[in-house]
């Protein structure tokens, strides 16, 4: 019988490591199990040849790295993490590449306003309409995460924040913002979000473009593995226990609660509080049990549909930037403005028509070898089209997809296939593999409306002491929100076991 853990982690994602260090650094001590060789999940880095490959990450939202003051900058810093990691701002938040439209969003609220301006002056007021409704929103969550508020700032919360909570984007922004192709370059990035503008939550939308454009976002140097491992140091130097290779086959329940874990070697281990960053439908029907669980966890659960997943063709490229010809480090090229019919294409489909293209040494000019460029494009993609391609095809179409967008790449940056040495090729049915994530789901849940905010599933899981963390849970999907997530889990247990 080992020894008994104040709380016990399962998984090794950003929600998961940042639960495991938040309770390590308020003096419980902990175990986290992650059944993968090293953290990060969606999180983490790949080694092909001379390169370290992002799995996953674009920006992170909420540092505000240039004032030091941004929500999610503050709670890594309490722990530690801001001297361990060096986090690098993005001087912009994307660049929009059209048949007729080549526009770079600059970080900055007034910067970003101002090119919108020069590109639609036609549509000016309304740009500034819908941008100041956006400043307010985020101002208003402000506002209610601090707690007091006065009778005046709990109207201003009322209406602009709760006044959305079921509305999309699509339904606010069209209000403001006539040019379906100034709405396009607004909306860009809807597939950071994994639903277009007519189905993704205003909120969501508002929250996470609002910051990206106030405040600018940011990448990690090193990849955001550098990220991960510090949070695992962290956990370590408190007197905590991380273990790899370890997976959970088991949690145990009695009485209503949980009382601790069984590994994969069969090892018993006792706790009185467990973080999942599994997804709550792996934990609750395998890891519990179908016929453990209350019934209308399954019901609530069945109801909701999976988020989508992502393509990805990861380059190193033998060439330096300089040569490639970009210095833009976000490039979503896209054929057309009609993001909704693009998404139905989306749903049924795999060849894919709309990309975005991530130049990782734009970033950051160490992200490779000297004379070397790390290229990666992205799109989004379900799983169900793919179940369809017989596994002694997967590979050829796999391969057929990831030359459809470099195709297209191409006409954006001639040459970068000649330029390719080392290549890898990743789909929704990759996601499943190495997540565990049903549908290689990259969000959870999606962001729509009633999926969002106080929507989401909560983190109580259906036992006493059981609790989640993640994507799939509150707040929702992305770095920050699973970062905030695992915190807020933490926080949960640590205020149960002061209970006591």
């Amino acid at each position: 019988m080992s020894e008994k853990y104040d709380a016990i982690v399962i998984g090794g994602g950003l929600g998961g490591l940042s639960a495991a260090a938040t309770l390590a650094k308020n003096g419980q001590k902990v175990l986290l199990l992650e059944k993968h060789y090293r953290p990060g999940g969606y999180a983490g880095s790949f080694v092909r040849g001379r390169f370290e490959f992002e799995i996953a990450l674009h920006q992170i939202s909420g540092l505000n790295l240039e004032a030091k003051r941004g929500s999610l900058y503050r709670s890594l810093e309490n722990l530690g993490i801001t001297k361990r990691v060096d986090f690098i701002r993005l001087p912009t938040v994307y660049r929009s590449v059209f048949p007729d439209i080549d526009i770079t969003l600059p970080a900055g609220r007034e910067n970003a306003e101002g090119v919108l301006v020069d590109i639609f002056p036609h549509d000016s007021e309304g740009i500034k309409r819908f941008l100041d409704r956006v400043d307010a929103t985020n101002q208003a969550l402000s506002t209610l995460q601090r707690g007091a508020a006065s009778e005046k700032e709990k109207k201003e919360i009322k209406e602009n924040f709760f006044a959305y909570k079921d509305a999309t984007l699509a339904e606010v922004l069209n209000k403001d913002v006539k040019d379906p192709k100034a709405r396009a370059v607004i909306a860009q990035i809807f597939a950071y979000f994994g639903l277009p503008p007519s189905k993704v939550s205003y909120l969501i939308y508002a929250l996470g473009w609002g910051d990206y454009l106030r405040y600018g976002g940011a990448q990690i140097r090193g990849t955001s593995q550098v990220l991960c491992n510090a949070f695992v140091d962290i956990v370590r130097e408190m007197d905590s226990d991380v273990r790899f290779n370890c997976g959970v086959k088991k949690i145990l329940t009695e009485g209503g609660r949980v009382t601790g874990v069984v590994t994969d070697a069969d090892e018993k281990i006792n706790s009185d509080y467990i973080i999942s960053n599994v997804n709550p439908i792996t934990t609750c029907a395998e890891l519990i049990g179908v016929d453990k669980c209350p019934s209308s966890i399954f019901q609530t659960m069945n109801t909701k549909e999976l988020a989508v997943g992502s393509i990805c063709v990861y380059m190193g490229l033998d060439i330096p930037q300089e040569e490639l010809g970009i210095d833009d480090f976000e490039i979503f090229i896209n054929s057309g403005y009609d993001f909704e019919s693009l998404w139905e294409k989306i749903r049924t489909g795999i060849e894919p028509e709309d990309f975005g293209l991530a130049i990782y040494n734009a970033a950051y000019p160490d992200a490779s070898p000297p004379g070397t460029t790390i290229a990666v494009l992205t799109t989004t993609s379900y799983a169900e089209p793919w179940y369809k391609v017989p596994p002694s095809k997967y590979v050829e179409t796999k391969n057929r997809v990831a030359d459809i967008m470099l195709t297209k790449a191409e006409k954006f940056a001639p040459g970068i296939r000649e330029h390719i040495e080392v290549v890898e090729v990743s789909t929704p049915l990759t996601n499943m593999r190495y997540t565990g994530n049903p549908g290689g789901s990259i969000y959870g849940w999606p962001y729509a409306p009633k999926e969002s905010i106080m929507y989401r599933l909560p983190q109580e899981g259906p036992f006493k002491g059981l609790y989640f963390a993640g994507a799939w849970t509150q707040i929702g999907g992305g770095f920050q929100p699973c970062i905030m997530s695992g915190m807020m889990a933490a926080q949960k247990v640590i205020a149960g076991i002061m209970k006591k």
